[in-house]
């Protein structure tokens, strides 16, 4: 299933451009599925005017802050578009996941998923610099250096045990537009990528640009990339995006306000 070169075998050519497909969400939704577990309401019978305060977190400093209602004036396309997704992820990305749990060891999968975000670290410096997080900037070059050589490529992390390089948040270029003040605009189901919104579109294909991966003038490269991204994500994106939905009255809903209350969270750190 890995081979994916010369397109000698017809099935598992087949194979890698389903898990290129599910690597394109992972790829491009960066940390919103993931997100839902703990942001996503899951008793909504219809959409609420207004998100309630956040109860995330005792120490969130907008606990109390309630936010804007969704912008959501391509609701009927949307949940057209989440029905697909729903079945997309039901009988492909599912299955997928599965059969990369059986048999791809854990610890493999995790040095995987490693090396691939050390690929990333210019993305989310080059957000800190666009925000002016100088700082932020400072310590994910020293994540990049300190994994890229000790950690063999990203392979391991020794940044984790360094105080000041583990637990730095994230950033993106969806980020730094709504740092610049640009409104994230309506939201939008995009097919197979799933939540998102105009502005944060925008920033995705920002991420990809300055994506390393993008940069080798070798199909081969970015499709193994692509793919590898695919097999190492996929599995837990899965069980987050069941987690999120399973009780919901509404799935539709519970992923839009979770993803909607996740990047406002994003953007204000």
């Amino acid at each position: 299933m890995k081979t994916l070169y010369h397109g000698k075998f017809h099935t598992t050519a087949f194979a890698s451009l389903i898990l290129t497909t599910v690597a394109a969400c992972n790829a491009f939704a960066g940390q919103e599925i993931a997100s839902l577990r703990d942001k996503s309401p899951t008793t909504s019978k219809a959409a609420p005017q207004k998100i309630q305060p956040s109860k995330v977190s005792i120490d969130d400093p907008y606990a109390d802050e309630a936010l804007p209602k969704t912008n959501d004036s391509l609701e009927g396309l949307n949940r057209k578009t989440f029905k697909f997704n729903h079945q997309f992820y039901r009988f492909i990305a599912k299955p997928v996941a599965k059969a990369t749990v059986f048999l791809i060891p854990a610890p493999v999968l995790n040095a995987l998923g490693q090396a691939l975000e050390n690929i990333e670290s210019p993305v989310r410096i080059t957000s800190c610099l666009l925000q002016a997080k100088g700082k932020r900037a400072a310590q994910e070059t020293g994540k990049l250096v300190l994994n890229s050589t000790l950690g063999i490529g990203g392979l391991w992390k020794p940044s984790d045990k360094v105080e000041s390089l583990k637990d730095v948040p994230a950033e993106d270029i969806g980020q730094t537009l709504g740092c610049w003040g640009i409104p994230a605009g309506p939201y939008l189901v995009l097919p197979v990528l799933g939540p998102s919104s105009v502005r944060d579109a925008v920033g995705k294909g920002g991420d990809a640009l300055l994506n390393p991966a993008q940069w080798v003038p070798i199909s081969n490269v970015k499709t193994i990339t692509t793919t590898a991204q695919a097999v190492v994500e996929n599995p837990d994106r899965m069980d987050t995006y069941d987690t999120a939905t399973r009780d919901a009255l509404d799935p539709y809903i519970a992923v839009r306000e979770g993803y909607t209350a996740y990047r406002a969270a994003a953007v204000r750190k």
